[in-house]
């Protein structure tokens, strides 16, 4: 066999080799970054899930000051369902969202009846 061909055949074997050795490098690479995102998934869906399953509480003065402020508005008679946070306690309240927030509420026209 020629120097020339031992030589080409040995620097692609080399070649293969490497080339082969990063790809198993980049496949754990992403396995391991996959994992922790499972993981943080898993730990996200379970404070979701211990936020949700905790009672709402709301006290009766609360509730009497809303379904005075909603009586003001709407002048009539009317049974309140439910009240709701409309953004968690712990989450960021940026100034764009809340403008949005503001303009979307008071874009409503609420009918007074008569």
């Amino acid at each position: 066999m020629p120097e020339w061909l031992s030589f080409s055949l040995e620097f692609a074997v080399v070649g293969i080799l490497i080339v082969f050795m990063a790809l198993a490098l980049i496949a754990s690479a992403v396995s391991l970054i996959r994992r922790a995102n499972d993981r943080w998934q898993r730990h996200e869906d379970a404070q979701k899930e211990a936020a949700t399953s905790k009672e709402p509480t709301i006290d009766t003065i609360t509730l009497t000051l809303i379904t005075a402020a909603a009586a003001t508005m709407i002048q009539g008679r009317f049974h309140i369902r439910s009240v709701r946070r409309l953004l968690p306690g712990n989450t960021f309240r940026g100034s764009w969202s809340m403008q949005g927030r503001a303009i979307l509420h008071g874009s409503h026209i609420v009918p007074k009846k008569r």
